[in-house]
């Protein structure tokens, strides 16, 4: 008799395998939770690339002086981002900003005049939801990777999701923004080990359904 592996995508998910994938993601996620503690906390992988202003009492004195609302700000250029510009005047602010980034200094920011509490336990609890969710989706998928019969083939399939936030949101920052080739490489080391961890879990606990 040959076993075949078999599970469509409108195939019902049987309640075992639901909770596997529950599972999975609780455990993986508190995996990745984890390993995210270590690189940031243990390890310098979180603080690479990432550097100190020399003068910050002065540069923060003029932030707080300059802005007044929370948010995410682009400089030089502001002027292209402001609402109910004609097509002409988009075109010649967008021309002047492209002028001073050539000129410098350029960059973007995240701006809190009121303050921001970044170590609270509210934090630490959302990147723990945060780590669940992305290995129960992780999770799900590999449950739909009908030919992943091997713990090693199951363990790279969640592995290389790891590459996914790199490739879509880390290069993009580094490609358009500037952001240090140090720092988008630590964050892909640490998105990598993270989805390794967690995968872990998941290749022990996610298998296909066989199929007489």
């Amino acid at each position: 008799t040959t076993e075949i592996y078999t599970l469509s995508l409108h195939d019902a998910l049987p309640i075992s395998m639901f909770k596997k994938i529950l599972l999975s993601g609780l455990l993986g996620g508190l995996a990745m939770f984890l390993w995210e503690g270590v690189a940031h906390e243990v390890l310098p992988l979180g603080e690479t690339g990432v550097r100190g202003l020399d003068n910050e009492a002065a540069v923060v004195a003029a932030l707080k002086e300059n802005i007044k609302e929370p948010g995410l700000y682009f400089f030089p250029g502001g002027e292209m981002l402001k609402p109910g510009l004609s097509a002409a005047q988009k075109e010649a602010a967008t021309k002047k900003a492209a002028e001073q980034f050539r000129a410098g200094p350029a960059g973007i920011m995240v701006v809190h005049p009121e303050g921001l509490d970044a170590m609270s336990p509210w934090h630490f609890a959302h990147q723990a939801l945060f780590d669940v969710a992305v290995m129960l989706l992780a999770a799900f998928l590999l449950s739909r990777a009908l030919s992943l019969t091997s713990f090693g083939g199951r363990l790279l399939f969640v592995t290389l999701i790891g590459l996914v936030p790199t490739l879509s949101a880390e290069l993009p920052y580094w490609n358009w923004y500037g952001f240090p080739t140090a720092y988008i490489m630590s964050q892909g080391l640490i998105h990598l080990v993270g989805f390794l961890a967690g995968g872990l879990v998941a290749a022990w606990l996610v298998k296909p359904r066989k199929v007489a």
